[in-house]
């Protein structure tokens, strides 16, 4: 698991049945990002029916709270995600979307209790997807703004001290990655993967005999070469770094209860 470059614009005042339908707004390192993600599991919680009007751009940016800006960022990463698609005209607005295959996975995945043994899980098949999402985020050749989010990830994830903040920090970079992958399945399944993770909020330590403060450095220089190598559009690096990345990716461990 870095915060929004736009100001929030306070919300306007809202009735009581309107408050209570906000969306639950995810704890993500871009706000259009958690803006997005926030929408998406709406549809995905309330089972909403493909054509089920979600709101007006204002109503969205209330229900958010956040700026027209944001609001205008959401809908196109959701569009792009082929979750809704937007209507013009006296009763338009955003729509939910016929749903793809990206939906349907999303909805799967969605389902899982996040018990720790599916935690666990979640995070083996992430390892294994990890290196094809790397290197779909760099082969896409991305424009020096659409990695504003991916740089302020990897900014927090230098700051972070505690290994439990690091960890947090270390999944919100790799969703910044994700949000990149050029393969829409693949980053829908990803993401969802880092949904159940990042649900349970797993508490994870050092092993015994590490150093915190040295395993952090050596884990940080790993995640630049991955933003390093998809800045850069270059493939084969990147696909070095998912190797190192995964090499040395076992490096923290819940703590043991009782």
């Amino acid at each position: 698991m870095v915060q929004q470059a736009d100001a929030i614009e306070p919300a306007d005042e809202l009735d009581e049945s309107t408050a209570a339908s906000r969306f639950d707004m995810p704890k993500r390192s871009s706000l259009a990002e958690s803006a997005a993600q926030a929408v998406e599991r709406r549809i995905i919680d309330d089972a909403m029916a493909p054509g089920t009007r979600i709101g007006t751009r204002r109503e969205l940016g209330d229900l958010l709270a956040v700026a027209p800006s944001t609001v205008s960022q959401t809908i196109r990463l959701l569009e792009d995600r082929g979750l809704v698609v937007t209507r013009t005209g006296p009763n338009g607005g955003v729509f939910v979307a016929e749903p793809g295959v990206g939906l349907r996975l999303a909805r799967s995945i969605m389902q899982v209790s996040g018990s720790e043994v599916e935690v666990a899980e979640a995070l083996e098949v992430r390892d294994i997807l990890e290196s094809a999402v790397i290197c779909s985020a760099a082969e896409a050749a991305h424009v020096p703004p659409a990695l504003d989010g991916l740089h302020r990830a990897m900014r927090e994830l230098r700051a972070a001290t505690e290994t439990a903040d690091f960890y947090r920090r270390n999944l919100e970079f790799h969703a910044e990655v994700a949000a990149l992958c050029r393969n829409t399945v693949l980053r829908t399944i990803y993401r969802s993967l880092l949904d159940v993770v990042q649900a349970r909020d797993p508490k994870l330590a050092v092993l015994p005999g590490q150093n915190a403060r040295k395993l952090h450095e050596r884990r940080a220089r790993v995640h630049q070469d991955i933003v390093d190598a998809i800045a850069k559009g270059d493939v084969a690096a990147a696909l070095v770094a998912a190797r190192a990345h995964a090499k040395h990716g076992r490096a923290v461990r819940a703590p043991s209860r009782g």
